[in-house]
């Protein structure tokens, strides 16, 4: 399995994220407000003292550090790190650690989803029930192109490709 078009595969298209809008997950959001609300609620229950900002600023502070700056570092290095490749053949998804390679003959399943936190991705499988959900319940998210501009223009041609690959 290698990640460059093998002799006589051509390249249809070749592209990385733009930002980190696709990777962000609803549970990321969840973690956000959670932690506004608890900070809003210290803050609110200790008002009466003369350290009230305080009381607000240690369950962000705290918060911040279990549950979102992990996740941002961890949303930054995917998207740092990930690179997508269609050929004739093959769909290619590189990111650090996880090499995905998908025959377009046997491509199954192929969905474009246009979310309004996360923006236009495009799915090569079925997600799992809690995918998303901050790495909790074990496995992988189901391979896709995250953060594109053209995605639109990006799956009509997966989804011409996957039609030749299969009249083959």
């Amino acid at each position: 399995m290698s990640f460059e078009p093998s002799a006589g595969e051509r390249v249809l298209w070749q592209g990385r994220p733009h930002g980190i809008r696709g990777f962000i997950r609803p549970m990321d959001l969840f973690f956000l407000v959670f932690t506004l609300l608890i900070g809003f609620l210290f803050g609110t229950t200790a008002a009466a003292t003369p350290n009230a900002g305080l009381f607000f600023l240690f369950p962000v502070v705290v918060f911040g550090l279990l549950f979102a700056g992990p996740r941002l570092i961890g949303i930054l290095r995917e998207s740092a790190g990930v690179s997508y490749v269609v050929t004739d053949r093959r769909i290619l998804v590189r990111n650090r650690g996880r090499l995905v390679e998908l025959d377009l003959a046997n491509l199954p399943y192929l969905e474009l989803e246009r979310s309004w936190l996360s923006g236009r991705l495009i799915y090569f499988g079925p997600r799992q029930m809690y995918e998303g959900w901050g790495g909790f319940y074990g496995g992988s998210p189901a391979p896709a192109f995250r953060g594109l501009v053209d995605a639109d223009a990006v799956y009509r041609t997966i989804s011409d490709a996957r039609m030749a690959a299969r009249q083959r």
